[in-house]
């Protein structure tokens, strides 16, 4: 429905522009109106001449790139509205004719309009738009005169942000659900053979003679690494068998402790957590909200393979409805931030797909369940993980919970 709505403004567009070039050269008293046609429009879109200067530069345009018309009305400077420096933008490629050669200047594939006569498409993600980016989906057209003759072409741009992220989180679902399903046999199968080494284990502790001391460090390294990997076990069965959290009120400072502790031990990266003395409490699973603070802080400790310093602040804090996703109320922030590689940019968003990994496929190197995990059980705690990162500098996660706490007061 919303892609016939702004076909039909186009169109409605499109032949405002025709008749006000007829305006123009038959010297028409409604040149006025068709201008505001234009102008009037809330989807945002410009006009341009055979010279690729700006004839039109409507109001939507103005608020949706800071830009005002007078600024820009009569200069070739239509790429200023989305990029950084100069670039030809798709209603240039229609009047150069290079609209074949758009994969070199967009990332999604450039379609010719099923609607309108020579009019393309295309999908595009702008990463200097708004806080972190936005999709719009371009529609540029060719404007002819009733001869055929070629005077200009025109730009409207769909802000399709909000959509674009409903499906990436409902393809996320999916992926989810389907790994759920994967998991559940495998992690089941896991556990069983684990029970049986582990067992074999236990025997051969207690057959063992007391001096063979090599044998008995031996048995004891491969117990541990069997109960770890059992844990592991239990935690992909509880995720595949939808993650729920069984929520139980629970003060989160010593929590947070242990779960730093456990991540870094053995490690070279330390970390002196800074807790609110008069942290809240929160309805929480504690063994999940464990788990995805341990989880975090290994990331960390992974990113700093030389040794380093993770810090962790965990803090009450009241938000309005500036942190996109998140209800106004009282939360317990918790923030793990280290100094090391860093994520570039281009991944962030993909970061909490089930699957993508940055990672080498040795050592601790996984299949990128983790985050996948994390972001999916904080979430069934009507919670929120954001993250922040510059590649080479860092990267900072902030958690956010809902405090158990009324007017800020336990």
């Amino acid at each position: 429905m919303q892609n016939h709505i702004v076909l039909f403004i186009l169109v409605l567009a499109a032949t405002a522009i025709v008749s006000f070039a007829y305006a123009i050269w038959r010297g028409r008293k409604d040149e006025q109106i068709l201008r505001s046609i234009i102008q009037s429009s809330p989807i945002p879109m410009f006009v341009i001449s055979t010279n690729h200067r700006i004839l039109h530069w409507n109001r939507a345009l103005e608020g949706l790139s800071g830009i005002k018309s007078e600024d820009v009305v009569g200069t070739d400077q239509q790429w200023r509205a989305f990029y950084k420096s100069p670039r030809s933008c798709l209603a240039d490629l229609i009047l150069s004719n290079k609209v074949i050669n758009s994969s070199i200047l967009y990332a999604g594939q450039v379609t010719k309009s099923k609607v309108l006569k020579d009019a393309y498409e295309v999908t595009e993600f702008f990463p200097d738009l708004g806080e972190k980016g936005k999709w719009f989906r371009i529609t540029s057209a060719a404007i002819r005169d009733s001869g055929g003759k070629l005077f200009g072409s025109m730009e409207t741009l769909e802000d399709i942000t909000d959509q674009k992220t409903a499906e990436e989180e409902l393809l996320k679902r999916t992926k989810l659900e389907s790994l759920g399903t994967f998991a559940d046999g495998v992690a089941k199968d896991f556990d069983s053979l684990l029970s049986a080494i582990l067992r074999n284990v236990f025997l051969a502790k207690i057959s063992a003679s007391e001096e063979d001391k090599i044998l008995e460090n031996g048995l004891a390294i491969a117990e541990r690494a069997g109960l770890q990997a059992k844990e592991l076990a239990h935690r992909l069965i509880t995720f595949a068998q939808g993650g729920y959290p069984v929520k139980k009120l629970e003060k989160l400072d010593d929590l947070i402790r242990e779960a730093i502790s456990k991540a870094l031990t053995g490690s070279k990266v330390v970390c002196k957590p800074v807790i609110a003395p008069d942290l809240w409490p929160a309805e929480i699973d504690a063994m999940q909200i464990k788990q995805v603070i341990e989880n975090m802080v290994a990331n960390a400790r992974e990113a700093m393979p030389e040794g380093g310093v993770v810090e962790v602040i965990a803090e009450n804090i009241t938000t309005g409805t500036n942190i996109r996703t998140l209800g106004e109320g009282n939360y317990v922030r918790i923030v793990i931030r280290d100094k090391g590689i860093g994520i570039p940019r281009e991944n962030l968003s993909k970061i909490f797909d089930p699957y993508f990994t940055t990672k080498e496929k040795k050592g601790r190197g996984g299949i990128g369940l983790g985050l996948a995990i994390c972001d999916s059980i904080i979430k069934y705690h009507n919670g929120l993980i954001s993250v922040e990162s510059v590649a080479g500098a860092g990267t900072s996660f902030f958690i956010y919970l809902a405090a158990a706490v009324k007017n800020g007061a336990p």
